[in-house]
C-alpha cells in the first residue's frame, strides 16, 4: 500500500535527477556550453593575433614590392643586409652571441 503511494513521487524525482544531470553533464549540456564558449574566445584569440601578423606582413610585403606604390628604399637596403650579410667598408660589426646576449 505505502509502494503504491510512493511509486509516482519516486519516479518524478527520479525522472527530474536523470534529466538534470544530463542538462547539466550531458553533450549538450550547460557544461558544453561553457566549454564550447571557452574555446570559442581562446580561437578569436588566436585569430586576432593571426590577423594582426598577416598585417604586419602585407606591410612587409608592400614595403618591398615596386607595385605598391609603397617602396621603401631604406628597409630594402636594411633586408639585404640582413640577407646578404652585407656592409659597407667603414661600418663596425658588433656581433653578440645567443648565449650570452642581456635582454
Amino acid at each position: 500500500m505505502k509502494l503504491k503511494r510512493f511509486a509516482p513521487t519516486v519516479f518524478i524525482a527520479g525522472a527530474i535527477a536523470y534529466l538534470g544531470y544530463h542538462a547539466l553533464e550531458g553533450d549538450s549540456g550547460l557544461y558544453s556550453y561553457w566549454v564550447t564558449l571557452s574555446r570559442i574566445a581562446e580561437t578569436e584569440s588566436e585569430l586576432d593575433l593571426a590577423r594582426a601578423e598577416r598585417i604586419a606582413l602585407e606591410d612587409k610585403v608592400a614595403r618591398l614590392s615596386p607595385e605598391s606604390g609603397e617602396l621603401d628604399l631604406d628597409y630594402v637596403e636594411e633586408r639585404a643586409r640582413e640577407v646578404l650579410n652585407f656592409a659597407h667598408p667603414d661600418e663596425i660589426i658588433v656581433r653578440i652571441e645567443p648565449q650570452r646576449a642581456r635582454y
